[in-house]
């Protein structure tokens, strides 16, 4: 939760044409559902014009900081006695195989540490040493070693429950199907069925669903949904014990209390809820290619999870108001970086619904900045 230094790898100049080659192929680790559509076109075009080495550099340090912050508040919400979700700080660890890899991580390390992020470059037999519990077949690796990982599950579930003390209430399978606004101000919320609910503030999180949610207020945002897939292993007995992630195949392994998550791939899909299983078989085949002990037999579709990251086109969340509608607020597009950057962002919106000066200046990801 340092920095997400692989925002650089994503929007870095070059990145469009290794994204055509990739479309192609049917396990690469990016893909996009081609259609005919005026928001994609927007969408891409504004993806293509914010992969400029002057733009990512810009946003980097605001992303240091913005983390930071993150971890910092994990670390008091996790000192709760109410919590227990796993909550590690073990670091990150990026694998290469390639030399093209290796010359990208350096730079990227190179960068990090400008920034003030420590990151550590490692040869095949320095990185073993750090993760000694499974064999590794590598060129070498990154270490950060201020990151942190947790137990998403486990944190929801008791956060809900805490919530709930504190006197929040959930409405859970009620549908939004509309707002009433007059005068700039949306005094209530229609729910399907009828049932309408008064409001003061609206704070919009429907992460990536949540531009067509604004097109009821007449309100635009360049938004994609990037689906990926996932599993996770029970009690896993050979696995890295260290958050990895594999720079050529893009896959992450999160080890999670005596589980193992494996995830990957990036699939603007207009919300196709069909699970593809040549996308998974890609992320499967990186397994031994990295940590030759670790063979894991594809999983059945059922135990496949899949889920629409919030994606705009610059990698930045859309967090702030709209100046049409003066009581609401828009928390969204965090991508791959939902839970990292929770507490940040909710701290945030806190700040921006009593009036309170931010804590961080968030004119960078101005909801209306495209």
């Amino acid at each position: 939760m340092a920095v997400p230094m692989e925002m650089r790898a994503w929007l870095w100049p070059g990145v469009i044409a290794k994204g055509l080659r990739w479309m192609f192929n049917s396990q690469s680790p990016f893909y996009i559902n081609p259609r005919l559509n005026l928001e994609l076109a927007q969408w891409l075009w504004q993806f293509y014009r914010s992969c400029t080495t002057a733009k990512v550099n810009r946003a980097m340090p605001f992303l240091r900081d913005f983390n930071h912050l993150s971890k910092v508040l994990f670390q008091e919400i996790a000192a709760g006695e109410e919590f227990d979700f796993c909550f590690e700080e073990k670091g990150l660890l990026y694998l290469f195989r390639t030399i093209k890899a290796q010359k990208e991580q350096k730079e990227t390390v190179d960068k990090a540490n400008e920034l003030g992020v420590e990151a550590q470059f490692l040869n095949a037999s320095e990185v073993q040493q750090i993760e000694p519990g499974i064999k590794l077949d590598v060129l070498g690796g990154v270490f950060y070693p201020d990151d942190a990982h947790l137990y998403p599950n486990q944190l929801m579930e008791q956060l809900r429950v805490v919530l709930k003390a504190k006197g929040v209430s959930f409405l859970p399978q009620k549908e939004v199907v509309g707002f009433r606004a007059e005068k700039g101000k949306i005094d209530q919320i229609v729910l399907k069925g009828g049932e309408q609910l008064s409001v003061e503030q609206v704070v919009l999180a429907g992460g990536s669903w949540s531009a067509e949610i604004l097109k009821q207020l007449k309100l635009k945002m360049l938004m994609q949904d990037g689906k990926g897939y996932s599993f996770t292993l029970k009690e896993q007995t050979i696995r890295p014990g260290i958050p990895t992630l594999f720079a050529e195949a893009k896959v992450a392994i999160t080890p999670m209390g005596d589980d193992l998550r494996i995830g990957g791939t990036l699939e603007i899909s207009n919300h196709d809820p069909v699970v593809h299983r040549s996308r998974m078989q890609g992320i499967l085949a990186s397994l031994p290619a990295y940590y030759p002990e670790l063979n894991i037999p594809t999983p059945s579709v059922e135990s496949i999870w899949h889920g629409y990251r919030p994606c705009t086109p610059d990698g930045l969340p859309y967090l702030g108001r709209y100046q049409e509608i003066d009581n609401l607020i828009v928390a969204t597009g965090h991508a791959m970086m939902g839970i990292t950057q929770g507490p940040v962002t909710g701290k945030l919106v806190s700040e921006l619904l009593t009036k309170d000066k931010t804590t961080l200046d968030i004119g960078l990801l101005a909801p209306r900045r495209f």
